[in-house]
């Protein structure tokens, strides 16, 4: 069973890591934001450094809706570093292009002219003028209220959510529609499944994992007598990835969901592997799902076999 779960956190560690850029022109790249920023050279892009970019944005009146869901519930450092590595070139262009451009010195030459009755002469008098930027009061007052609304947008989200957020609870029915050569001469039947996706999970990037766990019935009966029948059930830890950030289509009120984890079988131990597509009713706590689930399975009595099912069902979901 062991290797299954190297197998697995191999898998959810390349996820992550891929996310990762140390080239040196990246960190150039880096070190001129902290420079817009006013960060000094050995400084972290944390949540300080978030709001600060945050707040430079504002400052130029530039939105970027990437941002709204603030530093937390945007996936923390790692959301945040992800979110650097994808937009790095489009900040520090639209800082670049919307930095004002002032002359520091002016010269203004005054002419002054003395008649006399022999010869003129002129002398000329430079001056030299400096210039500095000027703070446009207008700019600081939309940017303070764009932190108000920011503030305040983030104090709702918060407030409405509980800390059973991203719990779900569902049941489903189903059949196997695929079937192994081991089971490929065996009768099958409807089964049920007990899926719990609990509310503790990490951003990576757009996508959200949360850990969970999953029972579900399978049923082979041999047709001859020279086979084996075999009725169990299988269960085990699940990881929910929510795809419903990168994937647009329905909305909020589609959830889309790619499963990956172990499980423990009556026969044997093996993964499974699938979806779920949740559709919620409103702002009622309630959802109905379509899943699918490929189960591999290696069987006590030897060889390796598998079985891809289909089911509906519904869910309690806690928002």
């Amino acid at each position: 069973m062991m290797k299954y779960y190297v197998v697995i956190i191999f898998i959810f560690s390349c996820f992550s890591f891929s996310e990762q850029d140390t080239s040196a022109v990246y960190i150039q790249k880096l070190n001129k934001l902290k420079t817009e920023l006013g960060m000094v050279e050995n400084a972290e892009f944390d949540n300080i450094a978030f709001n600060l970019l945050v707040k430079k944005l504002d400052s130029l009146n530039i939105e970027d809706h990437q941002l709204d869901d603030g530093y937390d519930w945007g996936g923390g450092r790692i959301g945040f570093d992800v979110y650097l590595k994808n937009n790095i070139d489009r900040i520090l262009s639209e800082l670049g292009h919307s930095s004002p451009k002032f002359s520091n010195v002016k010269k203004d030459t005054i002419s002054v002219q003395s008649q006399k009755n022999t010869k003129i002469q002129n002398e000329s008098i430079t001056q030299e003028v400096k210039v500095g930027p000027v703070t446009d009061l207008v700019v600081i007052k939309s940017s303070k209220k764009n932190d108000r609304s920011r503030v305040k947008k983030s104090n709702i989200k918060d407030s409405n959510k509980s800390f059973l957020s991203g719990l779900r609870i569902g049941s489903g029915l189903g059949k196997p529609l695929v079937k192994g050569s081991s089971f490929s001469d065996h009768a099958s039947f409807f089964e049920s499944m007990l899926s719990i996706r609990s509310p503790i999970g990490i951003g990576i990037g757009p996508v959200l994992v949360s850990l969970g766990f999953e029972s579900s019935k399978y049923s082979f009966e041999a047709t001859i007598d020279t086979l084996t029948s075999y009725f169990g059930s299988g269960l085990g830890l699940i990881l929910f990835f929510d795809l419903s950030k990168m994937i647009k289509i329905g909305g909020d009120k589609l959830g889309k969901y790619f499963i990956l984890g172990s499980a423990n079988f009556d026969h044997g131990s093996g993964f499974v592997t699938g979806y779920d597509l949740n559709v919620l009713f409103g702002s009622l706590p309630i959802s109905f799902s379509v899943s699918s689930r490929a189960n591999i399975i290696s069987l006590q009595d030897g060889g390796t076999s598998y079985w891809l099912s289909g089911y509906a069902g519904l869910g309690i979901d806690i928002r």
